[in-house]
């Protein structure tokens, strides 16, 4: 089977994007599929491990480059002195956040838009004779659909649908207006009229689109990825002298409005005297979130604020904390969203506090492996930290998840019923195929 795999993100980018495309490659690959990639320039950009060969990789710069908008804090860093903005710098900013908006709103699907056209041309300048027998497109950006599709209908062949998240009818961490949402949804609209299947990765996702766009639509979910674990992380020796302090983590993005740490920290408030003795680390962008939410709660000594880390460093995050904090959006809306991240903290092996809405997948995945609880009220929350402060009192450490909890969870697991997807995808069409006239 020959496979093109169309993703703007590509190891070694190091954007979570990069996982599920990159693993499908890999996979396709051992199983002796005749793999081609089409993605951004970026071999000489970040440290994901590349598992495939870079001959097979086909590396299409964005042309026209778009400016790149740098973020102003709105807040100083913690233990700072707010220092007057000066006028100019905050004329910059509200520009720059004009910018962006204007971005999200006027360029169509999204702004990797100045990526569709290199890279169709950058396929038929590089690919030969190669011609796939189906086409995969992972997304987000939604602008790899638009190369998909061009490419497919050019070479007469079935192109395949990858939401890593939903398009038009998703949960949009970023704010669109309806007149634009609008447009997406007929763009998707139409483009869906030549897809083959699509495939996304929890069953409230795919009857979405299904329900949405009357589309076959497969479940593939992610998993987790294997990496050696830190040396002694799991079942750490307990730590001696004085009384023990509970330490918690989140790593990654927090998003306004969305994935909101007030509770927790408003949890710890309510801890008295005992906040001192719970210490939680944030690794990851924040838009200041974190530090407004931990001034109003007045727990700023109990909260560390490092900004992005590289995954190396994120792990070691994770594998070091007592237990693991993950924010996801407490509304019914968000039943389907299963965070990348979640597998990243399956591997370490401590348990997991989620704040987000207590019927979706990710909270019954939790549940069902016993690897976590999920809590929002920060009266709750807070008499979770008591218990877990008593265990470490006495033991030095709280237990670590069991290792079966990630049985069946690797992304090898997930990977051999995609490939079925996709050689269904490309028999279906063998039938149908026509000549493309010339």
């Amino acid at each position: 089977m020959r496979l093109l795999i169309v993703s703007y993100y590509f190891p070694p980018a190091e954007s979570v994007g990069a996982r599920r495309p990159g693993a499908l490659a890999a996979f396709a690959l051992q199983q002796g599929w005749d793999v081609r990639v089409l993605t951004t320039v970026a071999a000489g950009q970040g440290d994901e491990p590349t598992l495939v060969p870079e001959d097979r990789v086909i590396r299409a710069e964005p042309s026209p480059q778009l400016p790149r908008v740098r973020r102003i804090e709105a807040v100083p860093a913690d233990g700072e002195v707010a220092r007057p903005v000066p006028r100019l710098t905050r004329l910059r900013a509200k520009a720059n956040r004009s910018l962006v908006r204007a971005g999200l709103e006027l360029l169509v699907p999204d702004p990797q838009l100045n990526w569709v056209r290199p890279a169709i041309r950058a396929f038929r300048r590089s690919a030969g004779d190669w011609r796939p027998d189906v086409v995969l497109v992972s997304a987000p950006p939604f602008s790899g659909f638009l190369v998909a599709a061009a490419l497919a209908n050019r070479l007469r062949v079935p192109w395949v649908a990858d939401y890593r998240d939903l398009w038009s009818v998703g949960n949009e961490y970023w704010v669109r207006s309806a007149p634009r949402r609008a447009v997406d949804e007929k763009l998707e609209r139409r483009l869906l009229r030549s897809v083959t299947a699509c495939v996304t990765v929890s069953e409230p996702l795919a009857e979405t689109v299904r329900r949405t766009f009357g589309v076959d639509t497969h479940v593939v979910m992610n998993g987790i990825d294997r990496r050696p674990s830190p040396a002694g992380s799991v079942d750490a020796a307990p730590v001696g002298g004085g009384r023990a302090t509970l330490t918690l983590a989140h790593t990654g993005y927090v998003y306004p409005g969305r994935r909101d740490p007030g509770p927790l920290l408003e949890a710890i408030a309510l801890l008295g005297d005992d906040a001192s003795r719970v210490h939680v680390t944030f690794a990851g962008e924040d838009h200041g979130i974190v530090d407004v939410a931990a001034g109003r709660a007045g727990v700023r000594e109990s909260v560390t604020n490092l900004g992005y880390v590289p995954p190396e460093k994120s792990w070691r995050i994770q594998a070091d904390a007592d237990a693991l904090v993950l924010l996801m959006w407490n509304d019914p809306r968000d039943a389907g969203t299963v965070t990348g991240k979640i597998f990243d903290y399956l591997q370490a092996r401590r348990p997991i506090l989620l704040l987000g809405y207590e019927g979706g997948v990710a909270a019954k995945l939790l549940r069902d492996r016993g690897a976590g609880v999920v809590c929002n009220d920060p009266a709750a929350i807070a008499a979770r930290l008591r218990e877990w402060l008593a265990v470490k009192e006495r033991t030095g450490r709280l237990p670590a998840v069991s290792a079966a909890a990630m049985d069946g969870l690797f992304r090898e697991d997930q990977l051999g019923s995609y490939l079925d997807i996709l050689r269904d995808a490309a028999g279906r069409a063998h039938h149908t195929r026509r000549p493309r006239s010339r």
